[in-house]
């Protein structure tokens, strides 16, 4: 997630804040409502806001648990069982939250529950942003952060918020649902990929436990002008100062300590606030409330973009481009979005122009990924230590259309994280060997 970040003007971050997502409690206690007729354009914003943050940091993957134990990925997280399922859910009330820090084999446990639907995130995301899109009021005062949720469907009335980092899980009692109705919802959804989960690099990981095949998907690519970030992140051009810095061009405005810097190498805007004003918030949520209150302001279409993954407590936070379920990479040098927050408050972001606009046929065969213990297997073979990377996970690679170059194929792969950045696990490897 090497992401370069931006941000705005303290005020006007402040604004944001309250009619973007909120002070937290507003975000746990907001119920989503239709447009009235009389309803002010302050709470249209407001609506709006919520509506792209429920979609922004809403579940990437669904993990279904049959009553014998075996497992299986939902893609299709779109559908309409799980709409369905989330209208349930915001019918039901949860209580009793106790959380405790245990074992990697009992978080292994937990997310091998039999007979449940489990909710997966791609890193930790604070409970308020459950509480907004679920409408519940689970450990409001409390900063509790989670990547799974097991729902169990099995009479118990339990579920279960689970942090594979802090090996940490908050159980809550669940009202006001209907088991054996979910449940056949559940059933219903277009289960892919067998899966279990084992640990890896010290955390309870999502484990593919045998070869499965991904399509290949070819999209017309939308490119935003990057004088848009510029007049929205520093105001008129006639205010600004225009320079050349090689291939990249340099947008200044003096006053404020902000710019903004277009590479057109990259296809990508990096918007710079070194206002000494700045303050870096102190809460995980509050620093992920500011870095989607900037992202809010320019009223991107964010319909494939989600939270990927955050660093240094949110001080540095990352958002991917989606396909059925699985991140891209190499949309930029960093993602779709990357934000980073200083010590000192001053901030950076880095914005692709790029997002995918209307799917296009292609004639290309489906591609088969290895399990992830082949993956695991391959890296071992060609030399590479658990203590050479962080995290294996599939995804798919951003590439030019040989045919077009207004068009990008989605290519499925394995991708490594390491110190330096993602890369293809092929290309990682290949790379390896021309050094030994």
């Amino acid at each position: 997630m090497r992401n370069k970040p931006f941000l705005l003007q303290q005020t006007i971050l402040n604004v944001l804040l309250v009619l973007a997502i909120g002070a937290s409690v507003v975000l746990s206690a907001f119920t989503f409502k239709s447009f009235g007729p009389t309803e002010t354009a302050s709470q249209s914003a407001t609506q709006q806001s919520n509506q792209q943050l429920i979609q922004v940091f809403r579940p990437t993957q669904y993990i279904v648990t049959q009553a014998n134990g075996q497992q299986h990925v939902v893609l299709k997280t779109d559908s309409k069982q799980v709409k369905t399922i989330r209208n349930a859910l915001m019918s039901a009330r949860f209580s009793d939250a106790q959380t405790t820090t245990v074992s990697t084999q009992r978080i292994e446990k937990i997310l091998s529950t039999k007979s449940a639907l489990v909710l997966r995130y791609p890193d930790v995301i604070p409970i308020d942003y459950f509480n907004t899109r679920y409408n519940q009021q689970v450990e409001r005062q409390k900063a509790l952060n989670f990547d799974y949720f097991v729902l169990a469907l099995d009479q118990s009335n339990n579920g279960y918020f689970v942090n594979t980092k802090k090996r940490q899980i908050t159980t809550v009692k669940v009202a006001r649902l209907d088991d054996d109705d979910v449940w056949r919802m559940v059933n219903q959804l277009p289960k892919h990929t067998a899966v279990d989960f084992k640990t890896q690099q010290g955390r309870a990981e999502l484990n593919y436990k045998q070869s499965f095949k991904l399509p290949v998907y070819s999209y017309l690519v939308n490119r935003r002008d990057p004088k848009m970030y510029v007049s929205a992140l520093l105001g008129t051009m006639n205010q600004l100062v225009i320079s050349e810095d090689g291939h990249k061009t340099v947008y200044t405005n003096k006053l404020n300590h902000q710019k903004v810097t277009y590479d057109p190498e990259w296809e990508t805007v990096t918007f710079e606030d070194n206002n000494v004003k700045n303050k870096l918030p102190k809460s995980y949520l509050e620093r992920l409330n500011l870095s989607f209150a900037q992202i809010n302001l320019l009223q991107l279409n964010l319909t494939d973009t989600r939270f990927f993954e955050s660093q240094n407590l949110g001080q540095s936070v990352t958002y991917r481009t989606y396909v059925e379920g699985f991140p891209v990479y190499f949309q930029s040098e960093s993602g779709a979005i990357h934000i980073d927050m200083s010590q000192n408050g001053q901030q950076t972001s880095t914005y692709s122009l790029n997002e995918l606009g209307v799917p296009v046929p292609n004639n290309q065969p489906d591609v088969a990924l290895p399990s992830t213990a082949d993956v695991l297997k391959q890296l071992r073979d060609a030399g590479v230590k658990p203590s050479d990377y962080n995290f294996i996970t599939p995804g798919y690679e951003w590439l030019v259309n040989k045919d077009s170059q207004a068009a990008v194929n989605m290519v499925p792969t394995w991708m490594i994280e390491t110190s330096d950045g993602w890369h293809s696990v092929t290309a990682y490897i290949a790379a390896k060997a021309n050094q030994s």
